[in-house]
């Protein structure tokens, strides 16, 4: 079964808690059940700063957002220890950010402002992605809030 698991985050690239726990555990023991699986999440600056080899693709994808085209570029790379493909999508208005959505320390201002246009794009250009690299799906796995409109995409697109 091919499986493409669509996360905000993942251990070891970026991670605010669980959720990135638990996508970056979940494809190796797929992978050895003898599954095809693939990850895609954003490229955020701390996946930059996570010491994982990165490699960018001749790939975009675009995303119209408020009336215009928003392009997003693709990064790959793998989970350690296995052969999961990862692809990154790379937006740095989007994305290079000092944290994942939003800056809660002292002096922060809470959420981004902008995060439902970014997950937004997100769920976009995962399906997108899937187009360009030809990828053949027969599950989609969503993760959380921010992949939430990925279904719905797949139902009306």
């Amino acid at each position: 079964m091919n499986i493409l698991l669509v996360t905000p985050e993942a251990v070891p690239f970026a991670k605010t808690g669980g959720l990135a726990d638990v996508t970056g555990a979940l494809p190796a023991p797929l992978e050895e059940m003898g599954h095809q699986v693939t990850l895609v999440m954003p490229l955020y600056r701390q996946v930059r700063e996570s010491g994982a080899r990165i490699e960018k693709l001749e790939v975009e994808v675009t995303v119209p957002i408020r009336g215009s085209e928003v392009v997003g570029r693709v990064a790959s790379s793998k989970v350690p220890g296995t052969n999961v493909s990862v692809y990154l999508i790379e937006n740095d208005h989007y994305y290079d950010r000092p944290d994942l959505y939003g800056e809660y320390g002292e002096g922060g201002k809470g959420d981004y402002d902008d995060n439902c246009e970014r997950f937004v794009f997100f769920c976009r250009a995962a399906l997108e992605l899937v187009r360009a690299l030809d990828l053949h799906p027969d599950v989609i796995h969503a993760n959380d809030w921010q992949t939430g409109l990925v279904p719905v995409y797949l139902k009306t697109l």
